[in-house]
């Protein structure tokens, strides 16, 4: 009878030892993914594609949504036609910042071909009837996505948020709210914790 208690303990002892190692264990460089670091902008290159101007007039009233911040922003672009992204002008505003910025072409290229294109964007973030912002948000993360490596700061903190950037999907923050059932924010939660 102990023989047997004690095989089944082992047999669980296994089992745990390869749950754990499976989980955790390190894949590639053992990036964990999650929601992006603060920092990990500080470490591109990157110029600001909107002026202070129009960021401090979009966001003075404090009740404004996410949502209305950016589409006064696209609206003082000129980049709406009624409430729907322009692309076209999008398009135009985004090589504009390559002309300004050519290192950043590249990057500029993908963002236009995933986020521009004739397909509809599934909602990127817990919004779901904001194309401002899936357009903002996907063009975001096709920009860190794709950054060239030059653009980036060869700190040994920015090293390691450079592999999170190649490693993990750039999802919105509020993709990791406790509130936020899993899976239903561009399925950002449903994807492994560590690349």
């Amino acid at each position: 009878m102990r023989s047997v208690v004690l095989f089944n303990m082992f047999k669980l002892f296994v089992f745990l030892a390869f749950t754990v190692a499976t989980c955790y264990g390190a894949q590639g460089q053992g990036v964990l993914c999650g929601p992006l670091p603060r920092r990990l902008t500080r470490c591109l290159n990157m110029a600001p594609a909107i002026s202070g101007e129009i960021q401090d007039k979009c966001h003075e009233s404090r009740t404004a949504t996410e949502c209305e911040r950016l589409t006064c922003i696209f609206r003082e672009y000129n980049l709406l036609d009624g409430t729907t992204v322009n692309k076209d002008r999008t398009n135009a505003f985004l090589d504009n910042y390559v002309k300004q910025y050519p290192v950043w072409t590249t990057a500029v290229q993908h963002a236009k071909a995933a986020c521009l294109g004739d397909v509809a964007l599934k909602p990127q973030g817990i919004d779901l009837n904001c194309p401002i912002y899936d357009t903002l948000q996907c063009i975001f993360s096709n920009l860190i996505k794709h950054a060239i490596p030059s653009q980036w700061s060869t700190t040994s903190e920015c090293q390691g948020y450079r592999a999170f950037a190649a490693a993990c999907p750039i999802c919105p923050e509020d993709c990791f709210a406790a509130q936020v059932p899993i899976g239903s924010c561009n399925a950002c939660l449903t994807l492994p914790r560590s690349a």
